[in-house]
């Protein structure tokens, strides 16, 4: 069964590397909803942020992330599992505010 998730992988700051990343992706034949590309500079280190949310089964995101880590630049992967919206766990907030005195 194929489940939303979404990948966010730190990298150098390569020309190429987005190109690679998407070469692996379309070679599984993998459904890609959104991709975010963002660069983050902390002082004179430089790296970039790219945020994927694919559509595939469990098993097939971890071999694509041990196939991206071995990629030369890639610092590190994250991937979370995306819930669907209308769940109930998101229907309702639970919202805490100070009682007001007077």
């Amino acid at each position: 069964m194929k489940h939303k998730f979404r990948i966010i992988i730190l990298g150098e700051k390569e020309i190429r590397l987005l190109s690679r990343i998407l070469i692996i992706l379309n070679r599984r034949n993998l459904k890609t909803n959104h991709i975010n590309v963002s660069n983050n500079e902390n002082g004179t280190i430089s790296n970039i942020q790219y945020i994927i949310d694919l559509e595939c089964k469990e098993e097939q995101l971890f071999k694509i992330k041990k196939l991206i880590e071995k990629l030369i630049g890639i610092i590190h992967v994250y991937y979370s599992k995306l819930e669907k919206l209308n769940s109930r766990k998101n229907s309702c907030k639970k919202i805490d505010l100070p009682l007001a005195t007077y």
